[in-house]
């Protein structure tokens, strides 16, 4: 038996790996403008790091039949370095450089977009370390052809790339035009495109927001211009993590955390992306923001950041220069910070919630729902020394109205953050009381009617049960202010019940719910026995009109405690409240009758 190991190379389907860039690596086809500047600027930054005084520049050209040369006068290939690079997918010039961080492109990938939008790419360069110009033609069937051009020609060089049918919009000026600035618009060497003899540099030698120490209303005029939005503020960042520099802008409106926001985020002044790319804390919706990060590093398609330990430290030094930014807003501009609270209080509170120094700093000044309207904390601290709250909307709407007749301050921390900001805060000052509070704790603090003293009252919630069995409802005659209330409705109540452990062998109760059991407290309507309509109605005998008052006292608090009410219980309000009326009238007749 023969025992040779045989060995194989893998071979790269052309046609497979184009359509693998254009329909899952890049997310739109205009990015081979992106490599070609990218690639550009690489050749630009390999030149001077043997001449730091030559000036490099990027000049594409739109021609009459439809084509396009992009030329750059970097530092260009030798031959050797052609069929290195540019015939093996996944190679790069940049690779193994000492310096290579100093370079965009690393993969080796970047050229290959070209042929989303063409069938054939035309490279022509000029070595810096060599005399020879070389041509190189690469077709998407995977051949390729490399010759040597009997001219002379500067040091640089050219791509050529003519559009396939479909792509030939692309290579529209206006369109070309906006696509080229979109990504190179902050590039540190010019970038000229040329049409008709006639020559524009798109982008800009100093941006605004790079620009330390810019006027405030520069940097918010050039957020309006880019994000077409207005802005309450803008700040200027600089991080040591990543060596990020930009400007930060605070939204005027409000956001949801699960929005998605539009950004700039540069990658040595090319950009990289219009998502944050994970640089923005997760608290940070209230912001947008224009930042160039020089020693992050991008993934292969070079529309994000690799998320590694760099990264995660300059999202911190972010999450820091954006606190510290509220914390001054306190002292220099106070009503430019009541502006941004009133809006982003969500967002402070999200920030405190994980950050005691910005806790101690902003807790006064936090506004929360209560059943009182809204206050902000200090304000509920200072007036209540004892501080209901609870944990879910339905309990909040239950409790509120109750609450608000007993005199309890009470606050909905339904909200995101609101419980955990509560319990913290209430290890700050230990003088204020807090506590959870349920509609059946509120319920169990009323005291009971005694029946050893009153024993019609046992009668009066026999008789008021039987009328409220057809809304699933129970009575309960209680004590409780004010007086002049006579009655309060309190909705069914999920409670968590104890597990019982003598199921827990049997694996099949995790998956048929066995272990979130729970028990539920009945719809009561709380009647307030010392309530004079109440009082009255313990005494009356004649079933009609009582059914017809039970009815109308529980429709009327399902309303008040804005309950939603159903057909068949408005439909028997309106029956009960028909026979009282009608009653009336008929006791009224027989009166004038008599007289």
């Amino acid at each position: 038996m023969d025992n040779t190991n045989n060995q194989y190379v893998f071979q790269v389907n052309l046609k497979g790996m184009i359509s693998l860039l254009s329909e899952h690596i890049y997310s739109n086809p205009s990015t081979f403008i992106r490599e070609l500047l990218q690639n550009g600027i690489d050749a630009i930054t390999a030149f001077r790091s043997i001449d730091e005084s030559f000036e490099g520049s990027i000049r594409v050209f739109l021609n009459e039949d439809g084509s396009m040369i992009f030329e750059d006068n970097g530092i260009g290939l030798k031959e050797d370095e052609i069929h290195r690079v540019l015939t093996v997918i996944g190679e790069s010039s940049k690779r193994g450089e000492l310096d290579s961080r100093d370079y965009i492109g690393r993969f080796g990938i970047g050229l290959l977009s070209c042929f989303v939008v063409s069938n054939e790419i035309v490279f022509e360069t000029r070595s810096a370390v060599g005399k020879d110009v070389l041509r190189w033609c690469g077709k998407a069937d995977g051949t390729y052809e490399t010759i040597v051009l009997p001219e002379e020609r500067p040091i640089g060089t050219k791509v050529i790339l003519t559009p396939k049918p479909e792509w030939r919009h692309l290579f529209e000026y206006n369109t070309f035009k906006r696509n080229l600035a979109f990504y190179g618009n902050a590039l540190p060497y010019p970038v000229c495109l040329v049409k008709d003899g006639e020559e524009e540099q798109i982008n800009e030698k100093d941006p605004v927001w790079l620009t330390p120490g810019a006027p405030k209303e520069a940097l918010l005029s050039y957020g309006r211009q880019t994000f077409q939005s207005s802005f309450l503020d803008a700040f200027q960042i600089k991080t040591e993590s990543g060596n990020i520099q930009g400007t930060i802008y605070i939204l005027p409106f409000k956001t949801q955390f699960s929005g998605r926001l539009t950004h700039r985020i540069y990658l040595k002044r090319m950009l990289l992306s219009e998502e944050d790319c994970r640089l923005l804390p997760s608290w940070a919706f209230f912001v947008k923001c224009i930042l160039n990060a020089d020693t992050l590093s991008s993934t292969a398609s070079r529309e994000s950041l690799v998320n590694n330990e760099e990264l995660r430290k300059a999202r911190k030094e972010i999450g820091e220069a954006i606190k510290n930014y509220l914390k001054s807003l306190i002292d220099t501009n106070r009503e430019l910070f009541n502006k941004l609270l009133d809006i982003h209080y969500l967002h402070i509170k999200a920030i405190a919630a994980e950050d005691n120094e910005m806790l101690n700093l902003f807790i006064d000044t936090l506004p929360f729902e209560t059943n009182k309207g809204i206050r902000n904390f200090g304000s509920i601290r200072r007036n209540n020394p004892e501080v209901y709250y609870t944990v879910n909307l339905d309990d909040f709407k239950q409790v509120r109205r109750i609450a608000f007749s007993q005199g309890m301050l009470v606050i909905n921390a339904a909200y995101t953050f609101d419980e955990s900001l509560l319990k913290k805060a209430a290890k700050l000052y230990p003088d204020m009381e807090l506590q959870e509070i349920s509609p059946s704790k509120i319920l169990n603090s009323f005291t009971d009617a005694s029946y050893n003293n009153h024993p019609e009252y046992q009668s009066f919630e026999q008789r008021c049960n039987e009328r409220l069995q057809k809304f699933d409802c129970i009575c309960k005659l209680k004590h409780f202010t004010p007086v002049d209330t006579p009655v309060i409705f309190i909705a069914a109540e999920k409670i968590a019940v104890k597990k019982d452990t003598t199921i827990l062998s049997n694996p099949l109760n995790s998956v048929l719910g066995a272990f979130s059991s729970k028990a539920q407290t009945i719809p009561t309507l709380c009647l307030n026995v010392d309530n004079d309509l109440v009082k009255t109605l313990i005494k009356l005998n004649d079933k009609v009109v009582f059914d017809a008052i039970i009815t109308i006292l529980y429709v009327q608090a399902l309303l008040l405690g804005k309950y939603p009410v159903n057909d068949d219980e408005m439909n028997l309000f309106n029956e009960s409240l028909y026979q009282l009326i009608i009653m009336g009238m008929s006791d009224l007749l027989g009166t004038i009758h008599k007289n």
